[in-house]
């Protein structure tokens, strides 16, 4: 049985739940379609659950969590994370790592946490961060405010001649302009650049105010080091005001299973990693570790690079981004999570030096790359000519510029690629993530009871012995930072007896504290090198009952799974 795809373009919430409902019915056994709640406009805030029901329901297993599409734009990301589902189901049984990973793991999959926010910035041109709060019109009042001012289905740039303007046509192609060196004088022509827009509200006819849009950033909306939004802008009212916000984080609490997160953004081709809101040295040193030795797995996959956010993805660390999902999921409650930003034009186009973080003024050199990208791969659509306007306030203009979408915040869909390596993009970017993320998923820590067995020590009274262990790459409690927080519940060995037995001696339930993974044996022991801890520990019962009785022993870790074994005493 399959179900195919057709992955090229991006889709609608409607084609999107169409998918997320026939993927489900396709794969009963593997897959599950819930709701986590609905956004501000009414629609579902899907996530799928994908394990093999037969080894064990979700909850027991570890689990890994992927989310995506929480800015509007960043369409990318939930293409993205509905391959990966397709990719999880359609290979079960055929690809052993696949089989593997569904058979021993869970993953909670949501595509759009935003539904609201994609469906404005696939159905209108404006440029759209946030969710379904505001509609395009009502996030802007006063001042210069984005908006379709010629009617072409499009929101780019204006320019306006001014002598005392930062900006110039570049002499090697009309469409560039480039800035002005800071002691240039002459004639001329220079200009003044501005979002294509009309103004709202009183206006002096002369001075042109540009108000930040207020259609917030749900990834500012999560508790940790929260700030309002005359701190940090797009926070929203107060933490989790946004249902979508508010929707993740109900169900991160109610998993206790989550081992692994991946948060997917555009654009940027990078793994961002902690800390957002201070440097390296801060970080326990085997965190620190644990962060580069799996981002080297996702850098030889996709060629991005592994960066901490705070060190080299923040314009002004004495203003650190707060509020984030990332923030919330490693700071506080100590779980491996990535949030990568998928796809780099610049790269795309051949730049040398392509930026990380792209809201800069590039080079005459970098800038004449990329409309040579958009000729050859893009058939010019990326890039909006020059054409005169008679604005209904400012008066004489020019519309043109860079379009966005598709341009520079995700790789083109195939409708709009005129080359075929243009057209492989989109396809490229999505497959490549999501073989990171499930090799990601894979360092799961295990519980496994290796042995269990029960031998005669007196006439009716017997030694019942397991040995429980960890065969996964990180430990049960996953980093130093769930250690310091006490987030990661350690492994509990219990043993139920039935009526007629009895406990001589040991607790029902045993604290074994945490159990070691593969992390820290990265080479031969050294007593010079980081000590092992033990990956497996022994646990042991004085059972008081017929010879026949069964006896019931369960392994549990919060973060590494649910093992049982029944042992029947000789």
């Amino acid at each position: 049985m399959g179900y195919e795809i057709d992955f090229g373009e991006y889709f609608l919430y409607d084609e999107l739940t169409a998918h997320l409902y026939g993927l489900a019915e396709a794969y009963p056994h593997l897959a599950t379609l819930e709701s986590l709640g609905t956004s501000w406009r009414g629609r579902e805030v899907w996530c799928m659950t994908l394990t093999n029901s037969a080894t064990g329901p979700h909850h027991e297993k570890p689990a890994f969590y992927i989310d995506a599409n929480i800015h509007a734009e960043e369409v990318a990301t939930s293409q993205t994370a509905l391959y990966t589902i397709w990719y999880l189901l359609t290979r079960y049984g055929t690809d052993d790592f696949v089989t593997w990973l569904l058979d021993h793991l869970t993953f909670y999959i949501l595509p759009r946490v935003n539904p609201d926010g994609a469906e404005i910035s696939l159905t209108t041109p404006h440029h759209w961060c946030g969710n379904g709060r505001y509609l395009p019109g009502e996030e802007q009042t006063r001042g210069l405010c984005q908006h379709d001012i010629n009617g072409d289905g499009l929101i780019v740039q204006m320019r306006i001649e001014d002598p005392a303007g930062e900006w110039k046509v570049s002499p090697d192609d009309p469409r560039l302009m480039v800035l002005r060196e800071p002691g240039e004088t002459g004639p001329g022509p220079y200009y003044r650049l501005y979002p294509e827009g009309i103004i709202r509200g009183e206006w002096d006819g002369v001075t042109i105010a540009i108000e930040k849009p207020r259609d917030g950033n749900l990834n500012r909306n999560f508790p940790a080091g929260w700030r309002p939004e005359f701190r940090e802008y797009g926070a929203g009212e107060f933490p989790l005001s946004e249902p979508e916000a508010a929707a993740v984080m109900r169900f991160l609490l109610d998993h206790p299973n989550l081992t692994g997160m991946q948060c997917y953004h555009t654009h940027g081709g990078v793994h961002l990693r902690p800390s957002l809101v201070a440097p390296d040295s801060t970080l326990p040193r085997f965190d620190l570790e644990l962060y580069e030795t799996i981002g080297k797995m996702g850098t030889a996959l996709t060629g991005y690079p592994v960066i901490s956010v705070y060190e080299e993805f923040t314009p002004d660390p004495s203003q650190p981004r707060l509020g984030s999902l990332m923030q919330w999921s490693y700071d506080e409650l100590g779980i491996v999570t990535f949030s990568t930003e998928l796809w780099n034009p610049e790269v795309a186009a051949g730049l040398t030096e392509p930026a990380k973080y792209q809201v800069r003024a590039r080079s005459t050199e970098d800038e004449l790359k990329l409309l040579a990208y958009n000729d050859a791969h893009l058939g010019g659509r990326g890039f909006v000519d020059w054409t005169p306007f008679d604005h209904p306030q400012l008066g004489r203009v020019e519309i043109g510029g860079w379009t966005h979408i598709y341009t520079f915040r995700n790789p083109p869909p195939r409708s709009w690629a005129s080359s075929d390596e243009a057209r492989q993009f989109l396809f490229d970017t999505i497959h490549s993530n999501c073989l990171f993320t499930l090799k990601h998923a894979a360092c799961a820590p295990l519980l496994r009871i290796e042995s269990a067995e029960a031998a005669p020590v007196a006439p009716g009274l017997y030694h019942v012995l397991a040995v429980i262990a960890n065969h996964g790459y990180l430990p049960t409690h996953l980093t130093q930072r769930a250690l310091e927080h006490g987030t990661a519940g350690p492994v509990i060995a219990s043993l139920e007896v039935p009526e007629g037995a009895a406990l001589v001696m040991g607790a029902p339930s045993q604290d074994l504290g945490h159990l070691a993974g593969r992390d820290e044996r990265k080479a031969t022991w050294s007593p010079w090198m980081r000590q092992w801890s033990q990956t497996r520990k022994r646990v042991e019962w004085l059972v008081r009952a017929p010879a026949g009785t069964s006896v019931t022993l369960m392994a549990a870790a919060q973060r590494a799974g649910v093992q049982r074994r029944t042992v029947t005493l000789p």
